[in-house]
């Protein structure tokens, strides 16, 4: 095949390749926490996205029952959260988005708290069948902290039966309150659950990414979304016209960075114009010269050729990362291109004893990375 024609081969599979691997940016992620009063919901909210307690999305007030009423956290124009007793105090007040949003609801949360309740079973039906996915919270489960164990159990068997779930996460989420005192440490148990439960859920429909944006911390969701792709990278070195695959994963996981760290999507063609920095040669936005310059070639499929590829990908991210959360514009391409070598250096140092199928193993190189990335 002519070098014309593998390269009109290679942007054709690239265009649909990258399509399918970026997210949406244009979706929207609607999110109902509902539970009777005093339950605790405005504080699993703010523990959900990690905030402080003197950074809070939802205030947590001093007295019982604050949200008596529906609060909305309009967190951008696409991510829309409301904390409410019921669906019904919605419906109440019949806005037009709270219209929308009945009408869209991704996630339901229902947040109950003390000894099981069956009246509450049409208040979380309403809310399962509003939602495409329902799950239930028990806050506050600082209470049994004194008693045995099985008093625990028996509440929580009590709920699923009530319910008629399969599964309850249980949280504690004390001390957002302002009132607390301040050297008092906070309480927060069984939160990292019921974050992956959400993004688990909101990932499988690709709009993970917006609600992940308003995250605190963002270095957990980032180091998974450069798993994510190394894991992919792993196995599409070894399909036929592997290049393409790769190269589209890489570029669709730099515009998501880049999404997760400044609120707004990079088009491809800046990700492209970022190439050149990891191999200091004047490729411009070539892609098809770039992956034949850097990339294993087409058709290769030994081990080794894996290992670049994932070498590579790594660096390339790790560098992105770096820039965006030290707030470094990535058209600096000297610092990029510094940091892609520093982490290329550290990931090969770390590779001893590593299989390839390892790198095919998402927890592995979750745990892999975590250990590379937040090491001094």
């Amino acid at each position: 095949m002519s070098d014309a024609n593998s390269k009109e081969n290679f942007e054709e599979n690239f265009d649909r390749i990258y399509k399918e691997a970026s997210p949406n940016f244009d979706e929207h992620v609607n999110i109902a926490f509902v539970g009777k009063v005093s339950t605790g919901k405005s504080s699993l909210l703010n523990a959900i996205l990690g905030r402080t307690r003197e950074d809070p999305i939802a205030a947590v007030g001093a007295k019982s029952g604050v949200t008596t009423k529906v609060n909305a956290y309009k967190l951008d124009e696409q991510v829309l959260i409301c904390d409410c007793p019921g669906l019904n105090d919605i419906r109440k007040e019949n806005g037009e988005e709270t219209n929308r949003f009945l009408n869209s609801i991704d996630l339901g949360i229902f947040v109950v708290t003390g000894s099981s309740d069956s009246a509450q079973k049409s208040n979380f039906d309403d809310l399962r069948n509003a939602s495409k996915k329902a799950i239930v919270v028990i806050n506050k489960i600082d209470e049994w902290d004194d008693l045995e164990e099985s008093a625990y159990k028996v509440v929580v068997d009590q709920w699923k039966k009530y319910l008629d779930v399969d599964q309850i996460f249980g949280t504690c989420t004390k001390g957002f309150d302002p009132q607390f005192k301040k050297g008092a440490a906070m309480d927060l148990r069984g939160v990292a659950e019921v974050r992956d439960e959400i993004f688990i859920f909101l990932r499988r429909h690709k709009k993970d990414i917006l609600l992940a944006r308003h995250l605190r911390n963002k270095n957990e969701y980032a180091i998974k979304l450069i798993a994510a792709a190394l894991v992919a990278v792993a196995g599409e070195a070894f399909i036929p016209g592997s290049a393409a695959y790769i190269t589209a994963t890489q570029l669709a996981a730099i515009t998501s960075l880049h999404y997760v760290y400044k609120g707004k999507a990079l088009d491809k063609s800046a990700a492209l114009a970022l190439l050149p920095s990891f191999v200091g040669e004047s490729l411009g936005t070539n892609i098809f010269l770039w992956a034949k310059s850097f990339l294993p070639p087409t058709g290769v499929v030994d081990i080794a050729a894996a290992f670049v590829a994932v070498t590579i990908t790594f660096a390339m991210l790790a560098a992105v990362k770096w820039m965006l959360e030290n707030q470094y514009e990535l058209d600096k391409k000297d610092s990029l291109k510094g940091a892609f070598n520093e982490f290329k250096e550290k990931f090969k140092k770390n590779l001893k004893d590593i299989d390839i199928t390892d790198l095919k193993n998402p927890k592995f190189v979750f745990d892999f990375l975590l250990r590379i990335l937040n090491s001094k």
